[in-house]
């Protein structure tokens, strides 16, 4: 059985809102790495990991307006 818009909608709205609870508690772990008195690091280190994730951040980002650009046209 095919899903309607409100059903979709509804499905992304609780995956997007678990996802992005679990993302948050991910970035909390990470920022546990900043505590001094556990952990050593360079800022060359630091650099290296805020470039990864900003890309991961982007290529997201990316692949959403993507989504947007191929419906666009249609032959329904």
């Amino acid at each position: 059985m095919k899903m309607n818009q409100n059903e979709k909608q509804d499905k992304f709205r609780e995956a997007a809102v678990r996802r992005v609870r679990n993302v948050e508690t991910t970035l909390r772990r990470v920022r546990n790495l900043s505590n001094p008195s556990s952990y050593a690091y360079t800022p060359d280190e630091i650099e290296m990991i805020f470039e990864h994730l900003q890309t991961v951040l982007d290529r997201t980002r990316d692949s959403f307006a993507l989504q947007r650009e191929q419906q666009q046209f249609s032959l329904r």
